[in-house]
């Protein structure tokens, strides 16, 4: 939807909004309760996700506004497009359930949000819960890097009830609102620019792609490319309420009829042959990958968690039945590895094998470009052996001497909404964010940790040399007392 701005004779598009956040915190009960309550509002009723994404309407400042949410999970609207360099996104709603607080998954969100450089909203869900800590989840985020606004930071934040409603129209309102303060550039005359972020074979259809328009129009009998290959003509295209349209604006969401193929979520679609196989991507996919579970685990490994794909559920159960105690099986399923299992083991730092089955082509390529490991084997023995090996790789890793490189006194203890922050003096080496520090009292470890944060007076700094005074936020916290002694190491 676009409407024009007649103080500024221009054109007003819609955001588009992903969402992102741990499982079970409320992602896809906050998208059904904005449908539900934009549709009470609408003559054609609820609004469908078949496409995978919904477009909502509202009135803002007296004129009418839309948005559109991608429907599809999170991740998938950036597993490739940071690669590719263009976000399917404008905003990000970044979700964190008030009883659970920031898990790990809402760590990795934060990460991919800051990495995308997109512009995001903490939106704290179930704030209705029993147990629900609001000042819980801000202190968090926090200490994750996220400094929101009122306290230090200026990223906006707001608490909202899926079951009641509560925060809902002020949550579309706060959208609009970062919106208008980025304008993002959206020119409808410049040549097509779109983001698939949905795509599958219809049996009576054939291929189908949901793309978000980022640029330019997407009109009916266009041919579209992808990295310069022609993969079809428009023949039809469907907005979020599954209306037949002609043409499809920048921040609008439509379903494409016409594909002689299932096209990669996450590529980029034009309507010219333009190459857009970017050189860092042509780097990333020329950069070996390990050929053997072993060589993975040469790298610093904790534990090993497992995607296992098979041909057959039997196949699933004789696998899983001889594996080692160390391993664990996060996700199983029959069929070739996909764009959805690739993600899966990129936001939980998984590995995938599969038995008897192949690999997508779009999912080969994303797992290249992201790094994810996976194997494909035929013989059972040659699986079990590899993991086994795997595990005596991760067990046996030479453990590395622990080198000092900072030294402190803690002086002074300041307490704060967030938690007690240490006051200390740097007496060898410095302190920097991200160091892990040991605690030390009478010559006895109390206790690890990291840097979060440290700021001299009320500034921020990345880093504070020997000689100098500074307030030290860390995460987890560590009861220390005045007196104690600061250890930074490697």
């Amino acid at each position: 939807m676009a409407e024009t701005n007649d103080s500024h004779n221009s054109i007003i598009y819609s955001p588009v909004v992903s969402v992102l956040g741990h499982v079970d915190h409320g992602k896809t009960s906050l998208l059904d309760k904005i449908r539900k309550t934009n549709a009470a509002s609408r003559e054609s009723g609820g609004i469908t996700q078949s496409i995978g994404a919904s477009e909502i309407e509202l009135t803002h400042e007296g004129k009418k506004r839309g948005i559109t949410f991608i429907d599809t999970p999170g991740h998938l609207a950036f597993a490739n497009m940071r690669a590719q360099g263009v976000n399917s996104s404008d905003i990000v709603l970044l979700i964190v359930a008030a009883d659970d607080g920031v898990m790990p998954q809402t760590k990795e969100s934060v990460e991919k949000i800051l990495e995308a450089k997109t512009p995001f909203i903490v939106v704290i869900t179930k704030i209705d819960t029993e147990g629900a800590n609001i000042e819980k989840v801000k202190r968090q985020l926090s200490e994750s890097g996220v400094l929101l606004e009122g306290l230090g930071g200026n990223v906006p934040f707001i608490g909202v009830s899926s079951k009641t409603g509560q925060g809902i129209e002020e949550l579309l309102e706060l959208i609009l609102l970062v919106y208008d303060l980025n304008k993002p550039q959206k020119d409808a005359q410049a040549e097509f620019l779109g983001v698939i972020i949905e795509s599958k074979l219809d049996p009576r259809r054939g291929s189908v792609a949901t793309v978000v328009v980022k640029q330019g129009l997407l009109s009916l009998r266009d041919s579209v490319y992808i990295q310069g290959k022609e993969v079809g003509k428009v023949k039809a295209l469907f907005n979020t309420y599954k209306k037949g349209v002609q043409k499809a604006a920048p921040g609008e969401a439509v379903e494409i009829l016409g594909l002689t193929q299932v096209l990669p979520m996450g590529d980029l679609l034009y309507t010219k042959p333009v190459d857009t196989h970017p050189a860092a991507v042509e780097q990333q996919l020329m950069t070996a990958q390990p050929t053997s579970l072993a060589d993975f685990f040469k790298e610093d490994k904790e534990s090993l968690h497992v995607i296992l794909k098979t041909e057959t559920s039997g196949e699933i159960e004789a696998i899983k039945n001889s594996l080692p105690e160390d391993v664990t099986v996060i996700f199983e399923g029959q069929g070739e590895i996909s764009v959805s299992d690739v993600l899966m083991a990129l936001d939980f730092k998984a590995i995938i094998l599969s038995f008897n089955v192949g690999i997508a082509k779009e999912a080969k390529r994303l797992a290249e470009t992201e790094h994810v490991f996976y194997k494909t084997y035929t013989i059972i023995y040659e699986l079990l052996d590899e993991i086994q090996d795997a595990i005596e790789a991760m067990q046996t890793e030479d453990v590395q001497e622990v080198r000092v490189i900072g030294k402190a006194e803690i002086i002074a203890s300041f307490p704060t909404d967030e938690g007690k922050i240490l006051g200390v003096r740097v007496t060898e080496g410095r302190l920097a964010v991200g160091d892990t520090i040991s605690i030390v009292r009478s010559d006895e470890e109390i206790g690890s940790s990291t840097i979060s944060q440290l700021k001299r007076g009320k500034n921020p700094v990345k880093e504070v040399g020997k000689g100098n005074e500074c307030g030290v936020t860390i995460q987890p916290f560590i009861d220390f007392a005045i007196g104690d002694v600061v250890l930074s190491h490697k």
